[in-house]
């Protein structure tokens, strides 16, 4: 069992040295080897005790190391290799009571707008999103947590994105580690063959860490709810007003 404990640029003033953003990538890549990317304490405790205790052959697990939002509790599901979905269903004192997190192969279609599918530190920052793109643009958002990377849940993904239509992949990492994964999914999926989606990525773009305040980075990197956001309205505006489509030029009288 291997333990990374500085993933993402969160870690914060320590800076590039210490920030690990390639580290799924090279994980994910080998053999056998499982990779888990925890959403918080809670999930953390819960996943390291059954990688520990219960899985069998190698295994990665991300840390991040900053204190970091609590957003599950101890009756919140985590089955190894098995998506959760988290909606928003109202306002409170406390944010993560909010919303509402089942296991996503039992989770009944609600019509979203869209999904955020995210790993990490990166689901209190899409939950943050959904609920400013409820509050603030009236869209609703289905929040998929990827705690498990590798083997992913390919089911929970294509269904996300045949009944949404447009997905935003949110990863504190160089973008690809979630976003490849998930576009490959998309493409080789036979049950979205003709049936429109449209993507989009949040992540670190293909530059080196930074020393600062785990939020300035955060910012400056651009993996925020609020770029999460940006990104879902760009994406919504064009599932409302697609581009037109080029007529094919006529090949008639061609010999």
């Amino acid at each position: 069992m291997i333990a990374g404990a500085h993933g993402g640029v969160s870690v914060g003033p320590d800076g590039a040295t210490h920030q690990a953003l390639e580290d799924v990538f090279a994980m994910q890549g080998l053999p056998n080897m499982s990779v888990v990317v925890p959403c918080d304490v809670v999930e953390t405790r819960k996943a390291t005790t059954y990688l520990l205790l219960q899985h069998h052959g190698p295994k990665y697990i991300r840390f991040a190391r900053e204190a970091t939002p609590i957003v599950s509790g101890e009756a919140t599901p985590f089955v190894f290799g098995k998506a959760n979905v988290i909606r928003l269903r109202g306002e409170g004192p406390n944010f993560a009571e909010a919303f509402k997190t089942v296991l996503a192969e039992s989770y009944k279609n609600e019509n979203e707008d869209l999904s955020i599918i995210a790993c990490g530190p990166m689901v209190p920052e899409a939950m943050r999103a959904a609920y400013i793109l409820k509050k603030e643009f009236g869209y609703e958002t289905r929040v998929l947590n990827i705690h498990t990377i590798k083997p992913i849940d390919a089911e929970a993904i294509v269904r996300a994105a045949g009944e949404t239509g447009v997905v935003v992949t949110a990863e504190e990492h160089q973008i690809g580690a979630l976003a490849w994964r998930v576009s490959g999914i998309l493409t080789e999926s036979p049950q979205l063959y003709g049936v429109p989606v449209i993507t989009g990525a949040i992540g670190v773009k293909d530059r080196f860490g930074d020393s600062g305040a785990p939020w300035e980075l955060i910012k400056e990197f651009e993996v925020s709810a609020e770029h999460i956001v940006a990104r879902a309205l760009e994406l919504m505006a064009v599932k409302k007003s697609p581009p037109a489509r080029k007529e094919e030029p006529s090949l008639a009288g061609v010999h």
